[in-house]
């Protein structure tokens, strides 16, 4: 027979593996949909520009900075084709 207190951990570790497989769906859906972006973005001056707009600047850590400034470089050539 389990106490009280093994049946509230069983549960809280049912309900960390349900937030951790959330989790991970949401961060496959969100890196989906920015690869479709960018691939729309690629042939799309436009949309390349829009995105742009929309992005610079918005990084702030500096990490992320040095990470995504290769592809927003190229984003900008993407946006000056047209």
């Amino acid at each position: 027979m389990t106490t009280m207190k093994q049946q509230i951990a069983r549960k809280q570790d049912e309900l960390n593996r349900l937030k951790d497989k959330d989790r991970k769906l949401q961060t496959g859906q969100k890196i989906i949909l920015a690869g479709e972006l960018l691939a729309q973005a690629k042939d799309d001056p436009e949309l390349a520009r829009y995105l742009l707009n929309r992005v610079e600047g918005k990084f702030t850590r500096l990490t992320d900075q040095k990470r995504i400034a290769p592809l927003l470089d190229e984003m900008r050539e993407w946006a000056n084709k047209g």
